[in-house]
């Protein structure tokens, strides 16, 4: 039982190297991006109360009510919230713990 424990140990170790780094890597760029996508979330935001007003209240310019200016402001807000902090990163970051999780998995083998 002791030999083939430590058969699965060699033959697991290239599988746990790997997603040591990978983790690594993919933790290190989700805080990078994450930085990056706030700013482009705070413009989609801005863009997506431009489009709202302009819906309600055809400021500053138009008439009230077009479709066009309600799907604009609908993809705009849906945008925005994917590219927040709630959004894509945290998905991401799940995918990695999961990941994470699967590493430490195989080293308790």
């Amino acid at each position: 039982m002791k030999a083939l424990r430590i058969f699965f140990k060699i033959i697991l170790f290239p599988i746990s190297l790997i997603l040591t780094i990978v983790v690594a890597v993919s933790e290190f760029l989700i805080e990078k991006c994450a930085i990056i996508l706030n700013i482009f979330s705070f413009i989609f935001f801005l863009g997506a109360i431009a489009s709202w007003l302009q819906y309600f209240f055809a400021w500053p310019f138009g008439e009230a009510g077009e479709s066009f200016t309600l799907t604009t402001a609908i993809a705009a807000t849906v945008a925005s919230f994917l590219l927040s902090p709630y959004g894509l990163p945290t998905f991401f970051a799940w995918i990695v713990s999961k990941l994470d999780d699967l590493n430490d998995l195989i080293k308790s083998i």
